[in-house]
């Protein structure tokens, strides 16, 4: 690794079946808007896993990881 590089963890906020923005996040929970929107603090980093379809947090992880970084 060369200096200055910093080695990601495998989580699920780092991978690039993950989705956690707000936008997104709103468009396929419909109705959060009234449950306080998905810009909420509680929501936190949470997100969508597209590979597993599944709701979870951003520190979780699998072994299924692929680095965010090769999507373009």
């Amino acid at each position: 690794m060369a200096s200055g590089q910093t080695k990601k963890k495998k989580i699920c906020l780092n991978c690039l079946f993950f989705r956690n923005d707000p936008n997104y996040l709103e468009k396929e929970f419909e109705g959060w808007i009234t449950l306080g929107s998905a810009y909420g603090s509680v929501r936190k980093d949470d997100g969508i896993c597209s590979r597993h379809e599944e709701y979870l947090g951003a520190h979780d992880f699998c072994d299924q990881f692929q680095s965010g970084d090769s999507a373009t």
